[in-house]
């Protein structure tokens, strides 16, 4: 699998899983930076595995999902609705097997000619994800997996094929990714972490691979109440209930991406907008 060469290697995305192959557990979309935990290399795979999966979705809880966000598979219905035109009348029949038909562009209704297949009344050449797109993984059309240099992502959001081609007006549905009809893109949600956040992870990393060994580490306790020999302390219940970790580097890098600490990215949601009918699949998970 290979990704835009204007990645440099500080951003380096996790060996991505294809549909054929869907993730057993958890998911690394970054490798962090652990220059601040020397201890780091002492610990075993399986230990290391399990403290990044656990900092990266602490980190994606805490941001808001602007970061840490898991490989989503989509599988784009481009609007017009796909049975927009098929309920009107048919204009010609002898010189054309196209129906006129309306659909809302835009917040307006317009008139649409199509064609067959009996679908889109547009060719599209980008997609309008429901937010930002922090890298693309794969594009698969039928049974082929294209180029990534074929495509771009602009306006944080918008997926644009630049080889000259279009994406296709209709898929099937009810074909799986790989099969001939379906088109699938994989993507990472969210925006790429700058070099602040890969440490962020790296140091909240170091520090639950400390708390699953038994040392001692900056993650905070939840404890509630403690009152013993006439001092008390007092603690907020859960471990990150006001939205931050308790570990200044994290926490830093959290405030400069989520300063408003919002719990699920913020969106606004129409039946107009061009992503509305866009369908998400939700890998299957092998259990052993």
């Amino acid at each position: 699998m290979s990704y835009d060469a204007s990645f440099s290697s500080a951003y380096n995305v996790a060996t991505f899983v294809g549909p054929t192959d869907p993730p057993v557990a958890g998911c690394v979309p970054f490798d962090p930076d652990f220059a601040c935990c020397d201890e780091w290399d002492s610990y075993t795979p399986e230990l290391q595995e399990r403290a990044v999966t656990l900092a990266w979705s602490t980190l994606r809880t805490l941001s808001g999902g602007r970061v840490g966000n898991c490989t989503a598979i989509v599988r784009p219905c481009l609007g017009p609705p796909c049975n927009a035109c098929t309920q009107w009348w048919r204009q010609n029949l002898e010189h054309t097997s196209g129906w006129i038909g309306v659909g809302i562009r835009d917040g307006n209704w317009v008139n649409c000619a199509c064609g067959t297949p009996k679908c889109s009344c547009e060719r599209m050449c980008e997609i309008v994800m429901p937010g930002p797109v922090a890298a693309l993984a794969m594009v698969v059309l039928d049974c082929v997996e294209q180029p990534l240099s074929d495509y771009r992502v602009d306006n944080l959001n918008r997926i644009v094929r630049t080889d000259g081609g279009c994406f296709p007006t209709c898929q099937d549905m009810t074909a799986k990714v790989g099969e001939h009809g379906a088109f699938a893109i994989y993507y990472i949600p969210g925006i790429i972490p700058d070099p602040s956040g890969l440490w962020a992870a790296g140091v909240l990393s170091c520090e639950y691979a400390k708390a699953c060994s038994g040392e001692k580490c900056r993650l905070p306790s939840s404890v509630t109440t403690i009152s013993r020999q006439g001092v008390t302390m007092t603690m907020d219940e859960g471990m990150f209930s006001n939205g931050l970790t308790g570990i200044r580097e994290v926490d830093a890098y959290l405030s400069s991406i989520n300063p408003n600490k919002h719990r699920i990215p913020p969106m606004v949601w129409s039946p107009d907008v061009p992503w509305a009918k866009h369908r998400y699949e939700t890998p299957q998970v092998r259990v052993t």
